[in-house]
């Protein structure tokens, strides 16, 4: 039993958030509001650590006040691709089962309206939300 609850803490992983990606995030997804916006997060993953220090625009991307999404055929092939940041344009961070139906890469990075540092939130796969810490 415990083994187990040990185990899943070194399991757990950690978003490093660059302080430039952040502002990248909080800057388009005000853009766009009320509709919802949508990132491709660069980085790189070692261990338990995710570090994302760049972002891209998806070409052909769709967006609006209830979605937000983009064809992987349009994609030119580049491995720093980890994940993908969205705005929720209402009071809520936390993945839809859209979102999570919809999961690309090893990170979701959502944020939620009025788009502050504080409004930021990393999720896994299941949608287990990850810690996140903005460095400079």
């Amino acid at each position: 039993m415990f083994k187990k609850a040990e185990q899943e803490k070194k399991e757990e992983k950690i978003v490093l958030l660059t302080r430039q990606a952040a502002d990248g995030i909080i800057t388009f997804s005000k853009t766009y509001h009320p509709n919802e916006a949508i990132l491709i997060l660069q980085g790189k993953k070692k261990g338990n650590e995710i570090t994302i220090n760049g972002l891209v625009i998806p070409p052909f991307s769709s967006n609006g006040p209830f979605y937000s999404g983009f064809s992987l055929y349009d994609l030119p092939f580049d491995d720093s691709y980890i994940g993908t940041a969205h705005s929720h344009p209402g009071p809520s961070n936390r993945p839809s089962l859209e979102d999570l139906n919809h999961f690309f890469g090893y990170v979701s990075v959502i944020i939620h309206f009025p788009y502050e540092y504080g409004t930021i939130a990393a999720y896994e796969r299941t949608g287990k939300k990850m810690e996140i810490k903005i460095v400079d």
